[in-house]
């Protein structure tokens, strides 16, 4: 489900409290996130993108993001999304090789190799599109556990 985005942004700047991930179960672990929320409003339609600062309330960092519009958001979000779907739909030509000549390593490799890579690079790209909200910055595009991460969540009051 992709992420709901509003004019006011409640987000949360965290800081990583363990180096190590704490065991919750069998093969998983857990990072934990200590940090203050704050709204962030967005610029109107059409406006250039805003920059903040906010300063860690774990280690006093100064980390800089730059907050997009509701429309620029969207927009970076719908490329992401047809930049994926081109990925997926390249791959099916690529594997569509493999049927003209199964026996040529090369025709094999390019269709593997290809098709693999149009159907990894489609997956990433969706996952980018579906968590894009507009906020760039420290931690707020990296997948996995950065020291500062921004996580977005809708505003008090609304499901």
């Amino acid at each position: 489900m992709a992420l709901t985005i509003e004019r006011e942004q409640r987000t949360t700047l965290g800081h990583r409290q363990n180096f190590v991930g704490r065991s919750v179960s069998y093969g998983t672990v857990a990072w934990d996130y200590r940090g203050r929320t704050w709204v962030v409003e967005r610029p109107e339609d059409g406006e250039p993108a805003r920059r903040y600062s906010v300063k860690c309330l774990v280690c006093a960092k100064t980390l800089s993001y730059t907050v997009h519009s509701l429309a620029a958001t969207r927009r970076r979000r719908a490329r992401r999304w047809i930049a994926a779907f081109a990925c997926l739909v390249a791959a099916f030509p690529l594997y569509g090789l493999i049927a003209l000549d199964p026996g040529s390593v090369l025709v094999l490799s390019i269709g593997f190799g290809g098709g693999g890579l149009a159907l990894a690079t489609g997956g990433c790209l969706a996952f980018v599109a579906g968590g894009e909200a507009g906020l760039v910055g420290h931690g707020s595009a990296v997948p996995g556990y950065p020291k500062h991460k921004l996580f977005v969540s809708k505003a008090e009051g609304r499901r």
